[in-house]
């Protein structure tokens, strides 16, 4: 999941993109809310759809599993309250929430983003689903959580998961991170590594243990789906 923050009046901590200031302009009336039924018929909102359709097909990802919802998700991260840009669920499906101010660059960032999530949760089932010596275990076993939290994160975002980590041990590959310590360190980190590919290309500088990791996880993915 990724996010920006709605809380206003004040400055955020390390995940704040913008600080509002107040005062210095006049007071204008807000303009009224749109209903989810004419923001989902609004040139823009329409123009977007489109455009995340294709991007879904240039993934080469089911494009009918992928849809911009006009509604608003919030959570509370960290004491303070974000809105979410995206979200993957286990059954396939991927939404993207519908912010005007999204560039076509950003939209393309946010699902690759989520889709890394999907792909990291396809091979982690597998992982679980076989014995301890089990081929993904034998190929991931390098991976150790020592090793990755001595990386820490490839961006602000994704460190984030590795400062508010509450768990009793180290994030471990492939466990269930979000329920042992509040966050998800890793699996966060390997969807920014994806985000980061996709907005610099392949020559992007990135820490080559995350990508190779990136990389084993995605030929995993692969070969679970048949090539």
């Amino acid at each position: 999941m990724e996010a920006r923050p709605r809380r206003e009046g004040q400055e955020l901590g390390a995940l704040a993109f913008v600080r509002r200031w107040f005062g210095a302009a006049p007071r204008t009336d807000p303009a009224p809310a749109q209903t989810a039924s004419e923001i989902k018929n609004s040139p823009d909102f329409l123009k977007k759809q489109q455009r995340l359709a294709a991007l879904a097909r240039e993934f080469g990802y089911d494009a009918d599993k992928v849809t911009l919802s006009p509604q608003t998700k919030t959570f509370d991260y960290l004491g303070q309250s974000f809105t979410s840009e995206g979200q993957s669920f286990s059954d396939g499906r991927i939404e993207i929430y519908f912010d005007p101010q999204m560039s076509d660059a950003r939209l393309g960032c946010c699902l690759a983003h989520e889709l890394q999530h999907m792909r990291y949760f396809a091979v982690r089932d597998a992982y679980r689903a076989e014995p301890a010596d089990g081929p993904l275990h034998r190929r991931f076993a390098k991976y150790a959580p020592e090793a990755l939290a001595a990386q820490r994160g490839v961006s602000n975002y994704s460190n984030e998961h590795w400062d508010t980590w509450k768990g009793d041990a180290r994030p471990k590959l492939f466990s269930m991170e979000l329920e042992e310590g509040e966050s998800e360190p890793i699996n966060e980190t390997i969807a920014e590594v994806a985000k980061a590919l996709y907005n610099w290309g392949p020559d992007v500088r990135i820490n080559p243990l995350w990508r190779e990791l990136h990389d084993a996880i995605n030929e995993e993915y692969a070969a679970l789906r048949g090539g």
